[in-house]
C-alpha cells in the first residue's frame, strides 16, 4: 500500500506541475521563456494562427579573385538558419519556425506576423553601413593632371551672346487674338538691350570632347540641390590685357550647339559700394585682348574618400534615445581596428569647416556631420530625420547580424488570414472536446469501474501533452491536432487490452489485486510493439517529410510520436496506479463493478472456515 501511495503522490504531483505550467501564461524563469498570448500559451502554426510562409533559395556564392561559382555548403546553410532566427528573434516578430530544406531551401514561418514586407526586409537583407571622409570644394587642376592642356585651346575672346542662346534664353512672346488691337502711330523708337557680355573659349575638337565630359561632371547633384555640399564648379585664370580669376557654377557653362565653342558668364565690374558696373563690350573685349590664354581648375562640390572603415568594424549595434532630442538613435561600438581607424580620421579633421565624416546605410546617406573633437573611445550614433523607433531596431539588428554568409532568393511567400486560422482552431477545440466526451461515455458505461479509471488517465494524458506541447515548445499545426486526437484513441486501444485480459484473470477466479497486476503484465507485450511501431513509422515520416520540405507531415509525426509515448505512460502507470490504489478499498469486493457483463460469470469465492471456540 506504501508504494501504491507514493506513485499515486507522483502522479499527482507530476499533473499539478503541467496544470501549472498550461495556467501561467507566459512563464519566465531567468532565462527560460514560454507562453504567449494563444490559447494556454501553445506555440500555433500558421494554420491556427495566421502569419507568413516564406520560403528563400540559397544562391551560388562567386569567388571575387577566381570569379568561380560555389554552390552553398551544410555549414553555410546552418549559419544561415542561425544570422536569421536571431533577427526575428530579435526584432519581437515572434516565435519563428525556421527549417532548412534539401541542402540549399529554407523555410521561415512567422506564426502571427502580418507585417510581411517588414519581415522580408529583415531576413532577406544585410544593412551594409560604410564611413567616408567628405571633403568639400576640392580642387582639380586640370592642365596639371593633363586633362585640358594648352593645346585643346583655340581662341579666349569676350563677345556677345551667340543669338542662338540668346533666343533659347528670351523666347518671344505671344500676344492673344482677342486681346490684339490695331497698330498705333509711332511715337518713339525703342532702344535695342544692352549685349549679354561673355567670354567664349574655343576648344580643338579633341579638347571639346574632353571639356564636355568635365562639364558633365559638375552637374547639380541631390546633395547639392539640398544645400548639404556646395554645388561643383569651374574656376577660370585668363591671362590677357588683364588677369581673370572667376569661378562659375557648372550649370551656366553653355556649349554653343555642336560646335567647339562654350559661353562662360562674364564677371562683372564691382565698385566701392558693392554695386555693379554694367558691361561694356568695348571695356570687356580690351580686357580680355588679343592671344588671351586660359587654364581651368575644378572645383569638386564634395568628395567621399574610403578611409577603411565599414560596417564590418562593427561589434555591437543597439537602439536608444537621443538624450537630448529624445529622437531615435542607433549607438555603434568599434572593434580595436576601427576604434583606430575612427580615432586617427577625428583627430585629423577636428575643427576643419570642410571636412566631415559622411555615413551611409545602404547607399543611403544618413548624416554628415562636422568633428569638433576627436573620437578615440570607438564609439558613436547613427541619427536620421525620419527614423522611427522600429527602424532603428531594425537596422541595429542587421549591422549587428552581419553579413548572411551566402545570398538568397525569395521563391515562395503566403500570408495566411488569422481570420482562418481563428476559425480551424476553434473547430479543433469543439472536435477534440466532442471525441474525448465519447470516449469517456463509451469506457465508463460499458468498463464501469476501469472505464472511469480510464477516462482519469485520458484526462491526465491530455494535461501532460498539452504542458509538454508548451514546454518544448512544439509549433502545433492543423495536422498535428490531428495526430494529438489519433493518439488517444491509441491510448484508450491499451487501456482495453488491460481492461479485457483483467477480466479473463477475474473470470479464471483470481483476485483483484493479481487480476491487475496480471492484465497490464500480459497486455505490456502487445501494447509495447504496437506502439513501437507507431514510433518507428513517426521516425520514417519525420526524416521523409524533413528532406522533401512537407512541413505538414513533419508535424503529424512530431505531435503524434509525443502523444503515442504520453498514452504509454498514462496507461500503465497512471491506470495502474489508481486501479491498484482502488483494489485496497472495500470497492474492491464488488468483481461485478470491474467487469463488463457484471458477475454472473464470475465464480464464487468460498467463504472462510469459522474458527472453533473453546468452552
Amino acid at each position: 500500500m506504501r508504494r501504491n501511495a507514493r506513485s499515486l503522490i507522483f502522479v499527482i504531483s507530476l499533473l499539478a506541475l503541467a496544470l501549472a505550467a498550461l495556467l501561467v501564461n507566459p512563464i519566465k524563469i531567468g532565462g527560460f521563456e514560454r507562453g504567449g498570448d494563444t490559447i494556454l500559451g501553445l506555440s500555433l502554426g500558421l494554420d491556427l494562427q495566421g502569419g507568413s510562409h516564406l520560403v528563400y533559395q540559397a544562391q551560388p556564392v562567386v569567388d571575387p579573385n577566381t570569379g568561380v561559382e560555389r554552390l552553398p555548403t551544410a555549414d553555410d546553410m546552418v549559419s544561415l538558419r542561425r544570422i536569421i532566427e536571431e533577427r526575428v528573434n530579435a526584432s519581437g516578430l515572434g516565435e519563428p519556425n525556421i527549417q532548412v530544406l534539401g541542402g540549399d531551401r529554407l523555410l521561415i514561418q512567422l506564426p502571427g506576423v502580418q507585417d510581411l514586407e517588414r519581415a522580408k526586409s529583415l531576413i532577406g537583407e544585410t544593412a551594409r553601413l560604410e564611413f567616408k571622409h567628405r571633403k568639400i570644394n576640392v580642387p582639380q587642376d586640370l592642365e596639371a593632371e593633363g586633362i585640358i592642356v594648352a593645346e585643346d585651346i583655340v581662341s579666349v575672346s569676350a563677345e556677345p551672346l551667340p543669338q542662338e542662346l540668346l533666343d533659347l534664353l528670351a523666347p518671344p512672346a505671344t500676344v492673344p487674338v482677342e486681346q490684339a488691337t490695331p497698330a498705333q502711330p509711332e511715337t518713339a523708337v525703342a532702344e535695342d538691350p544692352p549685349p549679354v557680355i561673355v567670354i567664349i573659349v574655343e576648344f580643338t575638337p579633341e579638347g571639346a570632347v574632353k571639356f564636355a565630359e568635365v562639364v558633365a561632371d559638375i552637374d547639380l547633384t541631390p546633395l547639392q540641390l539640398t544645400g548639404d555640399v556646395p554645388p561643383s564648379a569651374i574656376e577660370l585664370y585668363i591671362e590677357g590685357n588683364q588677369s581673370l580669376n572667376y569661378t562659375v557654377l557648372g550649370p551656366l557653362v553653355t556649349r554653343v550647339g555642336d560646335s567647339n565653342r562654350f559661353v562662360f558668364p562674364f564677371p562683372p565690374t564691382v565698385r566701392d559700394d558693392g554695386g555693379t558696373e554694367p558691361l561694356d563690350l568695348a571695356l570687356a573685349q580690351e580686357t580680355v585682348g588679343e592671344g588671351a590664354t586660359v587654364s581651368f581648375v575644378k572645383l569638386q562640390g564634395s568628395v567621399d574618400e574610403d578611409f577603411g572603415l565599414s560596417g564590418d568594424n562593427l561589434t555591437r549595434a543597439y537602439p536608444s534615445l537621443h538624450s537630448g532630442s529624445d529622437q531615435p538613435i542607433i549607438n555603434i561600438e568599434f572593434d580595436a581596428e576601427g576604434t583606430r581607424l575612427f580615432g586617427e580620421l577625428t583627430t585629423q579633421i577636428a575643427g576643419s569647416p570642410t571636412d566631415f565624416i559622411a555615413i551611409y546605410l545602404d547607399g543611403r546617406e544618413l548624416i554628415a556631420p562636422v568633428v569638433t573633437q576627436a573620437i578615440t573611445s570607438g564609439t558613436a550614433i547613427i541619427q536620421g530625420n525620419n527614423f522611427t523607433l522600429e527602424e532603428t531596431v531594425d537596422i541595429a539588428l542587421q549591422l549587428e547580424g552581419g553579413r548572411l554568409p551566402v545570398p538568397i532568393l525569395l521563391v515562395q511567400e503566403r500570408d495566411v488570414d488569422a481570420i482562418l486560422g481563428a476559425d480551424s482552431l476553434q473547430k479543433s477545440v469543439v472536435a477534440g472536446a466532442v471525441g474525448l466526451g465519447l470516449v469517456f461515455l463509451f469506457m465508463i458505461l460499458y468498463y464501469r469501474v476501469p472505464g472511469v479509471i480510464a477516462s482519469v488517465a485520458l484526462l491526465s494524458f491530455a494535461i501532460l501533452v498539452l504542458a509538454i506541447f508548451k514546454l518544448l515548445p512544439v509549433t502545433l499545426t492543423l495536422s498535428g491536432v490531428a495526430a494529438g486526437l489519433l493518439s488517444i484513441g491509441m491510448a484508450v486501444d491499451a487501456n482495453i487490452l488491460i481492461f479485457e485480459r483483467m477480466k479473463d484473470e477475474l473470470r479464471n477466479g483470481r483476485t483483484l489485486s493479481s487480476a491487475i497486476n496480471n492484465g497490464f503484465n500480459r497486455a505490456w507485450p502487445a501494447i509495447r510493439d504496437s506502439n513501437v511501431s507507431t514510433l518507428i513509422t513517426c521516425g520514417i515520416l519525420f526524416y521523409f517529410s524533413n528532406q522533401l520540405g512537407t512541413t505538414i507531415v513533419q508535424g503529424f509525426a512530431v505531435t503524434l510520436a509525443i502523444g503515442v509515448l504520453m498514452s504509454m505512460f498514462s496507461a500503465i502507470f497512471v491506470s495502474r496506479t489508481i486501479l491498484r490504489v482502488v483494489a485496497a478499498t472495500p470497492l474492491s469486493r464488488h468483481l461485478g463493478l470491474f467487469v463488463p457483463s457484471g458477475a454472473s460469470d464470475l465464480p464464487q469465492r468460498r467463504g472462510s472456515t469459522p474458527a472453533v471456540q473453546r468452552s
